[in-house]
């Protein structure tokens, strides 16, 4: 029988059927000098547990104390077979290139320790999943996870936000699935996406002939079923319409709204049209944060999400931007202006984010030729504020004020309002000229404007 050189073969053995083996793989078991198998637990190995040239890695499995030290034992393990002269063969189930990490990391030891590697192709558990489920991935436009690393996203909570990473639109296949306690996880971390109810199909064995079957339970019941190593689970995709808990079925939702035959009223709105309505929400979302209540502040922050779908709508109808250009612009702001966080600047306390959060927006204004901005705090406000909280904004720049302990405590304004509009003047032309006439003090000086010198720093919070 002809013999290769020194150096390392990664075959799969394919979901668990030896007849489901590829040729070269079956080619490459039979030309090795040693067979070293990651684990004897699977299903296609009747032909090889009492060969000779086969060991195995479970040994290692046993004494593990973590998964990440463990693939490298392994790694070392094989690498150090084939340094030995040996032509070794590294079987794994399923693909090599699915979920193994050991094969990344034996192919970078061989690499540094001039080992030859070659991986080839096996049949995998998708292929297998996909025959039993009677599905076309392509077609259907499935997504994959492995269940660890959606696992992983319940040890970031409560800074787990944005990292499991799934259209719920859209079907899922998650493998590796190979115990309860990892379902359980699972389950919880589709949750966040899928209702409790939604049915989600347990495939197990897939591959494995006689064996397979397919058990459709709520997703909330799906760590209460038979669950091994050969266990998959399927999610059939929610309606478009109806993935509610996905950003981007309000996107879908207001999309439907503005087409032709969607809402007339919807269809009507400008952007002009909706400003009061941006101002109205934002206050409600104010009294929702007032009172405390979650759930009230939840849907506010949901009607606040519409007009931003709303607004974006109408400017992709007018070939302006697209909601794309919205989540791109507020992430590279967020980067950019908090280089204390994703980059290498020392910001340690409030007033050094504020120091380095002003120079990034400077280089910004410098970056794009602006205009110099006015030296008065009230030009770096918004101008559609209420008069009242720009004089806050700059009388108490970044200050927390109390209720008023008395009802009486607010009719000196109240008379100053009242003798304004007597006259025939509008207050809120009148404070901000106010305001525009008052000297700026410094921080330190005292008096009514005292802190008007610190707003000149401020001109705004960091976003």
């Amino acid at each position: 029988m002809t013999q290769f050189g020194p150096g390392i073969v990664i075959v799969g053995l394919g979901p668990g059927d030896p007849e489901s083996r590829t040729i070269a793989t079956q080619r490459a078991l039979d030309l090795a000098d040693r067979i070293i198998l990651r684990t004897r637990i699977h299903p296609g190995l009747v032909d090889l547990c009492d060969d000779p040239r086969v060991s195995d890695c479970d040994d290692l499995y046993e004494n593990a104390e973590a998964f990440g030290r463990l693939y490298e034992q392994i790694a070392d393990r094989v690498v150090a077979a084939a340094q030995s002269g040996s032509h070794v063969v590294f079987a794994v189930p399923g693909h090599p290139r699915f979920g193994e990490r050991s094969v990344p990391l034996i192919e970078k030891n061989a690499r540094a320790a001039n080992v030859s590697v070659a991986v080839l192709d096996a049949v995998s558990f998708i292929d297998a999943a996909s025959n039993t489920l009677r599905i076309d991935p392509l077609a259907d436009g499935i997504q994959v996870a492995d269940a660890e690393q959606l696992a992983s996203t319940l040890d970031a909570a409560p800074f787990a936000s944005g990292s499991l990473g799934i259209d719920p639109a859209r079907p899922l296949l998650v493998g590796q699935v190979y115990n309860r306690n990892l379902a359980a996880a699972v389950k919880i971390a589709l949750s966040r996406v899928y209702p409790d109810e939604h049915l989600v199909a347990v495939v197990r064995a897939a591959g494995v002939a006689l064996l397979p079957t397919v058990e459709t339970v709520p997703l909330h019941a799906l760590d209460r079923q038979n669950i091994d190593h050969l266990t998959s689970v399927w999610v059939a995709p929610l309606p478009p319409l109806e993935a509610f808990r996905s950003p981007e079925a309000l996107i879908r939702i207001v999309s439907r709204l503005r087409r032709p035959d969607g809402c007339p009223w919807d269809r009507k709105q400008k952007h002009a049209s909706l400003r009061d309505s941006v101002l109205e929400e934002a206050y409600e979302v104010a009294d929702a944060i007032d009172s405390g209540d979650g759930s009230e502040l939840a849907e506010e922050l949901g009607d606040q999400l519409l007009l931003i779908a709303m607004h974006a709508q109408i400017a992709e109808e007018a070939g302006s931007f697209v909601i794309e250009d919205v989540y791109e612009s507020i992430s590279r702001k967020l980067i950019r202006r908090h280089p204390h966080v994703f980059g290498d600047v020392v910001a340690a306390s409030p007033d050094a984010v504020i120091s380095t959060w002003e120079g990034v927006k400077a280089a910004e204004r410098e970056a794009k030729g602006a205009p110099a901005v006015s030296d008065h705090p009230i030009d770096r406000l918004p101008r559609s504020m209420p008069i009242t909280r720009k004089v806050i904004e700059i009388l108490a720049p970044r200050t927390a004020l109390r209720s008023p302990e008395q009802p009486t405590d607010g009719d000196g304004a109240l008379a100053e309002f009242a003798a304004l509009i007597e006259r025939r003047i509008d207050p809120e032309r009148a404070l901000e000229a106010a305001l525009r006439t008052h000297r700026i003090q410094e921080p330190n000086d005292t008096g009514a404007l005292g802190a008007v010198g610190a707003a000149k720093e401020r001109g705004g919070t960091p976003a």
